[in-house]
């Protein structure tokens, strides 16, 4: 999709992407204030959250041996951070604490996922606030920052340029509950209009905004026309992405309440919304990437007989890979450890004309008959379960568990199939590490990664 730069566009994009002018007097008084003042602190034993664009702010701060883990906008937001609590030893922020939409959540979350003793560096500007109203200015200043940041030692300074905030979380603080958990979903309005299409994919989202950019781009990578999401009530930042794609024309996205069957309904309701305008639509989570072997697309796929109502595509779980913590690259990258072969679940790429009643993994009701990658009928009461696990050249990387850190925040959101439901912790030592290494989804991974720059540069266009 081609982005063409007006003066409208490029001032929205300074302000969406906060861009802060090479100000000599504003470097210069960070560095005077701040240069090495973690510097006693820093170590290779220790890790850093690096937030947006600040890795220049954690050199002046000295910290150059810390792991540093780099946490972009708009997948995580300070206010709402899936990382695990009482985890990490720094949280170094320039210029991101008011793109919160709560800043009090902000320093909750702050100190949260330090350990007792980390430290935090917040650096803002009155600008910042300024152009931001939904944040108030009065918030950043020596009064507002005691109530901001709980059961910590905070140092203010600054000028009347840059202001920051340097604070120790107390050896005996009590855990803070994550805001994932807590915090009350939004009201929000997405743009839904779907397009004529062959092939489109549907899925059903909570609170996985760091994924939500590398799934988008795998599926237009592989030219699935449509792709439509539903939002079940994300309380995280999922919203400052779904949101700018879909009013660009790039994804549908539906606002979905919480309910009873909630990801069943999902499904049917966009049946019915899609049927006359995407002929075939698979129907998959947000943990699942599709992979085909060399040489085959989706159109390989597709069944010629026309008595044919979808074909199954089978899962091939893979595990941690013995990761405990969560880190930002792609997932089909961080994540080659698979179990030996694939499961006997499987999931539907469905005719949409044929569908009168979806089920999670399968139509429940059609015309017609079921097939698997080899063309094998199906019988309708497997219901996605099959009786051996099935071949063929294509399977649904099913990224079940990520690292530990993230299964834990899996944990925390439910269970899209089920009402009130979370899953067990030994579903994650079931799965395990994984135990053969499969790089076949490796290939795809240089214009996934082309492709989500183009749409990063569309989330900061709107």
């Amino acid at each position: 999709m081609p982005i063409i730069k007006t003066l409208p566009d490029r001032l929205r994009q300074m302000v969406n992407l906060h861009m802060r002018p090479a100000w000599r007097s504003i470097d210069g008084a960070i560095a005077r204030g701040l240069a090495g003042r973690l510097a006693a602190e820093d170590s290779a034993a220790k890790t850093a959250v690096i937030f947006g664009a600040s890795d220049t702010l954690a050199d002046t701060l000295g910290l150059h041996k810390a792991r540093r883990l780099r946490l972009p906008y708009p997948d995580f937001t300070l206010d709402n951070l899936a990382l695990l609590t009482d985890e990490y030893d720094f949280v170094v922020t320039d210029r991101m604490l008011h793109l919160s939409d709560n800043l009090d959540d902000a320093g909750r979350e702050t100190v949260r996922i330090l350990k007792p003793g980390g430290w935090f560096v917040h650096v803002a500007t009155p600008l910042d606030f300024s152009i931001h109203g939904n944040i108030d200015a009065r918030r950043f200043t020596v009064g507002g920052l005691r109530t901001l940041f709980p059961h910590s030692r905070i140092e203010t300074g600054g000028t009347a340029l840059a202001r920051w905030a340097v604070g120790r979380k107390n050896a005996d603080a009590p855990p803070i509950e994550p805001t994932l958990t807590t915090r009350r979903a939004r009201y929000r309005w997405y743009r839904c209009r779907p397009r004529p299409a062959r092939v489109g994919v549907v899925t059903i989202i909570k609170n996985e905004a760091p994924y939500l950019l590398e799934w988008i781009a795998h599926y237009r990578v592989l030219r699935f026309e449509q792709i439509t999401i539903y939002d079940n009530g994300s309380n995280d930042a999922s919203h400052r992405i779904l949101a700018p794609l879909a009013r660009a024309g790039v994804i549908n996205v539906v606002r979905w309440r919480d309910r009873q069957k909630k990801q069943r309904k999902a499904y049917n309701n966009a049946r019915r919304r899609l049927l006359g305008i995407v002929e075939w639509c698979l129907f998959i989570d947000l943990d699942e990437f599709l992979v085909l072997d060399p040489g085959f697309s989706i159109d390989d796929l597709l069944p010629k007989e026309p008595d044919v109502a979808g074909i199954v595509i089978p899962w091939r779980f893979f595990g941690s890979s013995g990761l405990r913590h969560r880190d930002t690259g792609l997932t089909i990258e961080r994540f080659l450890m698979a179990l030996a072969r694939n499961d006997r679940h499987v999931k539907a790429l469905a005719r949409l004309s044929a569908v009168h009643t979806m089920q999670i993994h399968v139509p429940k009701s059609y015309d017609g008959r079921l097939i698997d990658l080899e063309g094998n009928t199906i019988p309708k009461r497997s219901l996605g379960l099959l009786a051996k696990p099935a071949g063929g050249p294509a399977r649904l990387h099913h990224y079940f568990s990520r690292s530990w850190e993230e299964f834990l925040c899996k944990r925390m959101r439910g269970r899209g199939g089920l009402q009130e439901r979370t899953r067990s912790a030994h579903s994650f030592d079931a799965i395990g590490p994984g135990t053969v290494e499969l790089r076949d989804a490796l290939r795809l991974a240089p214009a996934v990664k082309q492709e989500i720059a183009r749409l990063r540069e569309i989330v900061g266009r709107y």
